[in-house]
């Protein structure tokens, strides 16, 4: 009997070892079953959708180096959100440079690491992505020679900072990238998700003020006067394109001083703010300015 228990137990051992994955490979898994926990979201890799891109773990798995496929012009490239989440830290390190950390929900984290810019020129800490969102772009910040995107994705059940301990082999539309010192030549981004409406996220009677010039994009919003809105802007527009009932305009001041009046409706105007990365310090609703 215990000969027979020995032959099952060994048997088992063997399948197991067999369905191991290989490291090095790329293999397809579902998300809820790779990792801690059981709602990874469904990442997909940081770019644009249809473009390709060369993956490597070279002397830092499980975390991911990205670049073009062919290594030929990354600098300056767009970075997108991985999936929805909030920004849970935006900050410059000495070793990874302009970095953003994005929390997913039921522990789940991403880093983005060596962005060419401010890590807070498109997204600040408590703002909420989506999918496909840009929040950056490819850089050299930090310990870095040569323009790349270093990539991480991170567990931990609670809190709302991670660091690289808390790493784990990168699951990206539904396929596995892990394994010491390997290489994926031609991955293709599978980021497709629809472009947002414009004015989508302003609620009928509040004042916005959007980071695209389209009514897209980052947004601060805020139902009453005086909100001490601390949104930069370059281009924004406000209140979803309708004027409050018996207003029209509406007087922005600056933290960094001066004022503006954005008038409703101009075709030339309506909410512009022109380029600058001002503050909003405060707004008030008005008639004619």
């Amino acid at each position: 009997m215990r000969r027979a228990w020995a032959v099952l137990l060994a048997w088992l051992a063997a399948v197991v070892l067999m369905a191991a994955v290989v490291p090095g490979t790329a293999t397809a898994l579902t998300g809820a079953a790779v990792g801690p926990g059981s709602e990874r979201p469904a990442f997909q890799l940081p770019f644009p959708c249809g473009t390709v891109w060369q993956l490597d773990t070279w002397g830092h798995d499980p975390a991911l180096d990205m670049v073009v496929e062919g290594n030929t012009g990354s600098d300056g490239l767009p970075v997108l959100a991985s999936a929805a989440g909030t920004v849970s830290a935006t900050y410059r390190d000495n070793g990874s440079g302009n970095t953003i950390q994005i929390s997913h929900g039921n522990g789940w984290f991403t880093a983005y690491y060596h962005l060419k810019d401010d890590p807070a020129t498109y997204v600040k800490k408590g703002d909420r992505v989506t999918q496909g969102s840009t929040i950056g772009r490819i850089g050299t910040s930090g310990a870095s020679g040569w323009a790349h995107l270093h990539y991480e994705q991170r567990y931990l059940a609670t809190g709302d900072f991670t660091d690289e301990s808390h790493r784990v082999p990168a699951l990206l539309d539904g396929v596995r990238y892990s394994g010491q010192n390997a290489e994926w030549p031609s991955v293709t981004s599978r980021n497709c998700t629809t472009a947002p409406s414009a004015w989508q996220d302003c609620p009928s009677g509040n004042v916005c003020f959007y980071s695209g010039a389209d009514g897209t994009g980052t947004v601060c919003r805020s139902g009453t006067d005086q909100p001490a809105s601390t949104c930069g802007l370059r281009r924004s527009f406000f209140n979803n394109g309708t004027a409050q009932p018996g207003y029209d305009h509406v007087q922005v001041y600056f933290r960094e001083g001066g004022s503006q009046c954005l008038h409703f409706g101009w075709t030339e105007g309506r909410g512009n703010l022109p380029a600058g990365g001002r503050t909003v310090d405060s707004f008030v609703w008005r008639g004619e300015c």
